[in-house]
């Protein structure tokens, strides 16, 4: 073993080659016994923290984005109360219907038929239509003036299906013989169907399946 004496005796580039030797080893020693352990340890950190700034960017976006989609909930709300507006309940639209008569009788309109029809459920489960057949007789400013005054009502009525007949003179008077379905529109809430009754409905739909699958077996035997 070599002692401190021997290295002081040594010439001076042997002197270098030994410190030289012995730094390699101790840069070696920490190189592998704290840097690289260190390094892993920081490469994890920074990987966590980019993964958690990434979450932070996520999450602002998203609150940005949740201020936004509220903003769109209220305006879309608004305008639901306005289309609710327009849309009265069924107990309502006998006193609009009645409404559009007395319009017509007021502008000098003849009233000749008004026969409403049978109400049906719109396909999209969101009103009901309700259909009068009406006829009408007056000169071509009155029944005009008539349309354009329904059309401004606050609520819905939708006129169609207008067929107009030969004029008559009566009385210095061009009148018109005018047939349309003016339709009305409700409002319509669909029935809810409670959970544990659309379960049962869904037990019962597959109990029958079954049994008409066993039926069907037994009659190939």
């Amino acid at each position: 073993m070599m002692k401190l004496e021997d290295i002081n005796n040594l010439p001076i580039y042997q002197k270098a080659i030994a410190f030289g030797s012995i730094l390699v080893v101790l840069l070696a020693i920490f190189f592998y016994t704290t840097y690289l352990p260190k390094k892993s340890e920081i490469t994890k950190l920074e990987g966590d923290v980019s993964k958690i700034q990434n979450e932070i960017n996520v999450n602002m976006t998203k609150a940005r984005r949740l201020e936004e989609l509220k903003r769109e909930n209220e305006e879309l709300e608004r305008e639901l109360a306005l289309k609710k507006q327009q849309l009265p309940s069924e107990a309502e639209v006998e006193s609009l219907l009645k409404e559009v008569s007395e319009l017509g009788l007021r502008v000098g309109l003849d009233f000749k038929l008004w026969r409403p029809e049978n109400k049906k459920i719109n396909p999209s489960n969101l009103y009901i239509e309700i259909p009068v057949n009406v006829e009408i007789s007056g000169d071509y400013h009155l029944v005009a003036g008539f349309f354009d005054r329904v059309g401004k009502l606050p609520r819905i009525v939708n006129i169609e299906n207008i067929n107009m007949s030969g004029p008559k003179l009566v009385k210095d008077r061009l009148l018109l013989q005018i047939r349309f379905v003016a339709t009305a529109f409700a409002s319509y809430d669909a029935p809810k169907v409670e959970p544990a009754a659309a379960d049962a409905k869904a037990a019962k739909a597959a109990e029958n399946k079954a049994a008409g699958g066993s039926k069907k077996k037994k009659k190939k035997k």
